[in-house]
């Protein structure tokens, strides 16, 4: 007999995710319940029902459309160069040992310098705007990803590596058939967490050096006392941030669909 609301083995409701929405509803009502009772001052903690008509009002407006799209835009430019560029670093040190000790320790240098350290030598060098955004988001994304490219590269273990040679793969087939393969899902994943350091690190630099996107319109906000648009604008980086990563998932989903559903 097949289940109601789907086929016979499918759930019609994610496992959990019921549970997760909820929360969010618990959340939501209780900052309501604390605005309207006087607890925080409606200057600092406006109701939740004001904030949510306040970015209908932007997307209305199309205030919130533009100034998402100039901070989506430069999260997925940052995103594409520093993780490429990571993810490539990072699996070729993990192939080729050589490479792995000449990189091995400018990069332990690099990777934990706070990005936002560099916006002032990024402003001397690039200006304020869009390429500003985009150096610092790359230079943060592409650590996630070569730290778990280099950890990927290691995934196929010497069996497999062995039987590669037996089948009389040349070093480069052994490496698109065998390592990359291995190492996908660890590369996808590490690219998944650079996807949300992206987000994070483009907002910050727009709050320190950019006239437009939603990190600038957050602290003018801010600035000009006025709540509502803070809060519904960080809002916003929370929901562009949830929809990116669902897309990334969706994609990683059909990367990995020989793999099974547990071990993605």
């Amino acid at each position: 007999m097949i289940p109601p609301g789907g086929v016979q083995g499918q759930r019609p409701w994610p496992p959990g995710a019921l549970s997760g929405y909820l929360l969010l509803g618990l959340l939501l009502l209780g900052w309501e319940a604390a605005a309207r009772a006087g607890w925080v001052g409606p200057d600092l903690l406006p109701p939740a029902s004001a904030v949510t008509g306040e970015l209908w009002r932007l997307a209305v407006s199309g205030e919130l459309w533009r100034q998402g799209e100039a901070t989506l835009g430069r999260v997925l430019a940052g995103f594409v160069v520093g993780g490429g560029l990571g993810a490539a670093l990072g699996f070729g040190c993990g192939v080729y040992p050589g490479l792995g000790r000449a990189v091995g320790v400018t990069a332990e240098f690099l990777r934990p310098m706070p990005s936002v350290a560099l916006i002032p030598i990024g402003i001397l060098f690039l200006g304020i705007g869009f390429e500003l955004c985009v150096a610092i988001a790359a230079f943060a994304c592409a650590w996630p990803a070569y730290v778990a490219a280099l950890a990927g590269a290691g995934a196929a273990g010497p069996e497999l590596r062995d039987t590669a040679r037996v089948y009389g793969l040349s070093p480069g087939e052994a490496i698109r058939l065998v390592r990359l393969p291995a190492a996908l899902p660890q590369v996808l994943s590490g690219l998944r967490v650079a996807l949300s350091v992206a987000v994070a690190v483009t907002v910050t630099t727009e709050m320190a050096a950019s006239p437009s996107g939603l990190g600038s319109f957050i602290l003018e906000c801010a600035l000009a006392r006025r709540p509502e648009g803070m809060y519904a604008g960080i809002a916003a980086v929370g929901l562009l941030g949830f929809g990116v990563n669902a897309c990334f998932l969706a994609l990683r989903g059909r990367l990995l669909r020989w793999l099974p559903r547990r071990g993605r």
